[in-house]
């Protein structure tokens, strides 16, 4: 009698997995005003369980999340692989324009990402692809074959980024 096929999980929820930020999208040829949130990162990840029985130490998951969560805290997030936006440094000034606005902006207030758009999908893909080599560092995702992360940008609207992972490649 064989055993059956066992999938485990690790779900970090917000609590200090948030951010407070501003910023814009820009759709059907137009682009929203510049306003902000009060963003909420989820993480889970599904893999096998180690020798200790977990899928990834929780601590260290929430740490390092965090920190990149800290990075983005308090910051203007501009897409800067947006083919729709124009961002420039001048004098200490980030200058935006898309579609007829412009923002000038101080660059200390400034974080410009390598997002197409700084929708809640771009900013959980951007917080993957930074948690990612961090864990790999660590050796923390050898029992992990899938993580999700997930940005909630207003209440119950989350933006998720899913990705099948192996250990030593992505």
């Amino acid at each position: 009698m064989s055993m059956p096929t066992q999938q485990f999980a690790v779900s970090v929820n917000p609590g200090e997995l948030h951010f407070n930020a501003a910023h814009f999208i820009t759709f059907n040829n137009s682009c929203e005003n510049l306003h902000g949130h009060n963003f909420h990162v989820r993480i889970q990840a599904w893999g096998d369980n180690n020798s200790d029985a977990f899928v990834i130490d929780f601590v260290q998951l929430n740490r390092l999340a965090a920190g990149i969560c800290q990075q983005l805290h308090d910051k203007i997030l501009l897409p800067g692989s947006s083919n729709e936006v124009s961002i420039s440094d001048k004098e200490g000034q980030i200058e935006v324009s898309s579609y007829g606005k412009q923002f000038s902006l101080p660059v200390e207030n400034c974080l410009i990402l390598p997002i197409t758009n700084s929708t809640a999908e771009m900013l959980a893909w951007y917080i993957m692809e930074s948690l990612l080599p961090l864990l790999e560092e660590r050796s923390a995702l050898r029992h992990v074959e899938h993580l999700e992360i997930a940005v909630e940008e207003a209440d119950h609207q989350w933006g998720i980024c899913r990705r099948s992972v192996h250990s030593g490649q992505r």
